[in-house]
């Protein structure tokens, strides 16, 4: 199925419209120079969406003709809002109409036609797409669409953000994969026009968009990303292909099937969790490392109990112990950015915050093939530079709901003591694989959190299970 076409009006649509109305001009201008029009409203039916209707209402008068197709939802303020959009384009349509010169030698009346696409993608959940044609004489008519993505149930209408994640790194692989299709349409390439097509797909909140059992599709009006002979534009973009770009209700919702899982090996003993909404979520965490000694010892806990944790690594230590680096990936663990050098970012200009996450994420990387997604400034401390260095590359900023204070105590016990206390479902826990205490603790920790019903899962996981898909920072749940 090709999964990029233009909407064009057929041409045997326009001349027959030409045809008609010459004709109809003929016979009517000698008997009535009235521009009234006549409305005829055709009879709503049974309709096949439950909860929709629809009415077709037709006028005629000496200048023009129009042909509108209404839909009628259960819910008034949704009707509102699309009959607005409806009279604006009649009223824009006929103000052209009337405007026209009267000395015209053209004697071709006008039309206005606006169809509706319905799309269901759920239980009283619709988006219809509105393709409205005018025609005020000339070669051609002018093309425009509107969409508008709705949920009965809840009697609303849907924004964008309430079906795709809105964050910097999901917009930007929305826009590569819709690029990526117009350029790879060889019949479309040649209209694009590519300052307008950067500037739309730059601009989310303006995007015309609608959403099916099977896609997200994009539209695009004429002369909005390419030459008038382009036509309006539409772009489908399969759910499949986009899972990771979609809220987790809207993946639910679709049931969509879940992303394979990789092999299990050696190397990657530990089981993708199936997050589930009633169970008990913990996220473990460990900053400063690797350790020769303690980050081993703490990952043999880890895979003894086939669990699994992030690791908020320093680019300076990775580049003293890359093979521990290496052990930490090769056994499925989360790796995110903790600085180069563990200095307080809050304290620092921009370009010295940037001199301190791009090294370490390039090391990181390097050494262990994860790039970072996740950033945890050193010490916590976030300033407005810290958060828009962050933003810019896309990584969210994570602190915690539980410090073990084992950079303080360096006793086992109490490190157990502290998490247990504030242990909650939905909380991110701070520790340091620096600490040969904080490795003695954790097979203790682990057996008390695993009778207590707690699954162990990285922040990403503990992120999505929350639905969180912005820049943060992000600290996790607390008793």
């Amino acid at each position: 199925m090709k999964l990029l076409r233009r909407l064009r009006w057929p041409s045997w649509f326009i001349i027959t419209l030409l045809v008609v109305g010459v004709a109809w001009f003929g016979l009517s201008g000698g008997e009535s120079n009235s521009s009234e029009a006549m409305v005829k409203v055709e009879q709503e039916e049974m309709s096949h969406y439950p909860g929709l209707d629809l009415q077709t209402r037709t006028t005629e008068s000496d200048l023009y003709t129009t042909s509108i197709s209404i839909p009628k939802t259960k819910s008034n303020k949704i009707n509102q809002t699309i009959q607005e959009w409806l009279d604006k384009q009649k009223q824009s349509f006929v103000q052209s109409m009337n405007g026209k010169d009267s000395t015209s030698q053209e004697d071709v009346r006008g039309h206005l036609n606006i169809q509706v696409d319905t799309e269901q993608w759920g239980e009283n959940k619709y988006s219809l797409i509105l393709s409205s044609y005018q025609f005020s004489g000339g070669a051609n008519g002018s093309e425009t669409v509107k969409t508008f993505v709705m949920d009965l149930e809840k009697d609303r209408l849907m924004k964008l953000e309430d079906v795709m994640k809105t964050d910097a790194p999901s917009i930007k692989a929305i826009q590569a994969k819709v690029e990526e299709q117009l350029r790879n349409d060889k019949g479309l390439e040649m209209y694009l026009m590519e300052d307008d097509l950067q500037k739309a797909l730059s601009e989310p909140s303006t995007w015309k968009w609608s959403l099916s059992n099977e896609t997200l599709t994009l539209y695009f009006d004429e002369y909005e990303i390419a030459a008038g002979a382009a036509g309006l534009i539409q772009v489908d973009l399969p759910l499949e292909n986009i899972r990771d770009q979609l809220k987790k209700s809207i993946i639910d919702e679709m049931k969509l099937p879940k992303k394979p899982e990789s092999p299990q090996t050696e190397n990657n003993p530990n089981p993708q969790v199936e997050l589930d909404d009633d169970a008990k979520y913990i996220a473990l965490t460990f900053d400063d490392g690797p350790h020769p000694e303690v980050t081993p010892a703490i990952l043999q806990t880890l895979k003894e109990h086939e669990s699994i944790a992030t690791f908020f690594m320093l680019g300076s230590q990775v580049e003293y112990y890359p093979e521990v680096a290496k052990q930490v990936a090769e056994a499925g663990h989360e790796i995110g950015n903790h600085s180069e050098s563990h200095m307080d970012l809050s304290q620092l200009s921009p370009d010295k915050i940037i001199q301190e996450l791009d090294p370490s994420s390039e090391i990181i990387e390097e050494v262990t093939g994860q790039k970072p997604k996740l950033f945890r400034p050193p010490y916590g401390a976030v300033s407005e530079s810290v958060e828009t260095v962050a933003n810019e590359r896309g990584t969210p900023i994570i602190n915690w709901s539980i410090d073990s204070l084992d950079w303080q105590s360096l006793d086992a016990d109490s490190v157990i003591a502290e998490v247990e206390r504030g242990a909650a479902s939905g909380a991110i826990v701070l520790m340091h694989d620096i600490h040969r205490s904080t490795a003695a603790a954790l097979p203790e920790l682990l057996d008390k959190l695993e009778k207590e019903g707690y699954q162990f899962v990285t922040v990403s996981q503990l992120l999505e299970l929350q639905d969180k898909n912005g820049m943060g920072p992000y600290y996790g749940k607390v008793l």
